[in-house]
């Protein structure tokens, strides 16, 4: 196999090229909620609950599903302990990341009910989340992963990849993955241009 190949298949370079997803999502984010204070950006409003989509589906879902369903305990069977390591602190991230979602839906469904003061909320809990998703990202990619890559053999890696294919059509859905970048690149399109 080449290293092109070989470099395709891992499936901790999936995890990062996913990060890269992310990261776009984060700075669409920013821009978007700069403009839910004009009246005549509800559009702006209806591009936040595609990107709260976003965040559900594809970075709960599917991102942090392949890694509390699969890596991480493939992680922990190769000796890197859950609690007090790295995994541990994985995990209240991907929680605390999942409270400040529900926190924007809530307050994005009083925005579009007519509730205009809620901006500086929905502003709030969108640069918390930023915030949290930019340092976890940095985490699992200098820490995590490279434990990873160094500690799990070429046969769990194989699994993992498979697992994470099964993730992506199970639990995400068929061409979703792929539905979620087109959205991405419109959105980027529109408000980071």
């Amino acid at each position: 196999m080449d290293y092109e190949k070989e470099q395709e298949m891992n499936p901790i370079n999936e995890l990062r090229q996913e990060h890269e997803g992310i990261k776009t999502s984060l700075e669409i984010l920013a821009r978007i909620t700069q403009r839910l204070d004009a009246e005549e950006e509800t559009a702006a409003a209806g591009d936040l609950a595609r990107l709260l989509d976003f965040f559900t589906v594809f970075v709960d879902t599917c991102h942090h599903g392949k890694e509390e369903e699969l890596l991480f305990p493939a992680l922990e069977a190769s000796g890197v302990p859950k609690e007090g390591g790295p995994i541990g602190v994985m995990l209240a991230d991907h929680d605390s990341g999942r409270g400040h979602v529900r926190a924007l839906r809530g307050k994005l469904a009083e925005y579009q009910a007519g509730d205009r003061s809620v901006v500086s909320e929905i502003r709030r809990h969108a640069e918390a989340y930023a915030g949290l998703l930019r340092q976890h990202i940095e985490k699992e990619n200098k820490v995590l992963f490279p434990i990873a890559e160094d500690q799990l053999s070429d046969e769990t890696k194989n699994s993992l990849e498979e697992g994470f294919e099964r993730i992506e059509t199970q639990s995400v859905g068929a061409g979703r993955h792929e539905t979620f970048h087109r959205m991405l690149d419109e959105l980027q399109k529109k408000y980071c241009r």
